[in-house]
């Protein structure tokens, strides 16, 4: 399997964020190109997640179980999908872990996940191209919770216009894909950096 780690951190305190972590509703509405396709339990979800790379478009269909650990501000995710379309499979383990930062007033956000993907899709678990679709992912999610949690508008104007101009769609379904084309060009300029040694 392989691995990647992302941490942010958000300005509220770690309980306030670890009751918003326990809405299956709430976590999947903040995740760019997720969506729930029925109602959840609280250990467990069904929904998808599209992801669009250039003229490539993954849409896979899975379900996830999962743990928590309210002693100790963690959590498990284990789940699996399937893209019918390309032909690929993905698995994976998210861990997460809540940990109290300036002085308790806000929280650091850590995520480890270790995933295998195969299938037509398997090409971009090399290069670098997974690890910055995860950088991008974080860092919408982070924008995304930060202001679900601060009552403000900023998740919503973060949205796709093909989203935000559709109106009405249900909770969980905040964008229906996220476009990772600008990241190919982020991972080119990693590997001239890599290579002539920039800084």
């Amino acid at each position: 399997m392989a691995e990647l780690k992302q941490e942010f951190v958000v300005a509220q305190p770690r309980e306030k964020v670890w009751a918003v972590f326990q809405d299956i509703e709430t976590v999947v509405g903040c995740l760019p190109g997720a969506s729930l396709t029925e109602p959840p339990t609280p250990n467990h979800a069904k929904g998808r997640m599209t992801v669009k790379l250039g003229p490539v478009k993954a849409n896979f269909a899975g379900e996830a179980d999962i743990e928590r650990d309210e002693a100790g501000y963690t959590g498990v995710i284990k789940g699996s999908g399937i893209d019918k379309n390309q032909g690929s499979r993905a698995k994976g383990n998210v861990r997460y872990a809540l940990e109290e930062a300036d002085g308790g007033g806000a929280t650091k956000v850590v995520v480890a996940v270790d995933y295998t993907l195969s299938g037509a899709l398997a090409q971009f678990s090399r290069g670098g191209i997974v690890e910055a679709v995860a950088a991008k992912l974080t860092e919408d999610f982070a924008t995304n919770l930060e202001a679900e949690l601060s009552g403000g508008d900023a998740a919503a104007d973060a949205q796709p216009a093909s989203s935000a101009a559709g109106g009405g769609e249900p909770k969980g379904a905040r964008s229906n894909e996220l476009n990772a084309l600008s990241l190919i060009g982020a991972v080119v300029k990693g590997w001239f950096r890599k290579l002539f040694g920039a800084k």
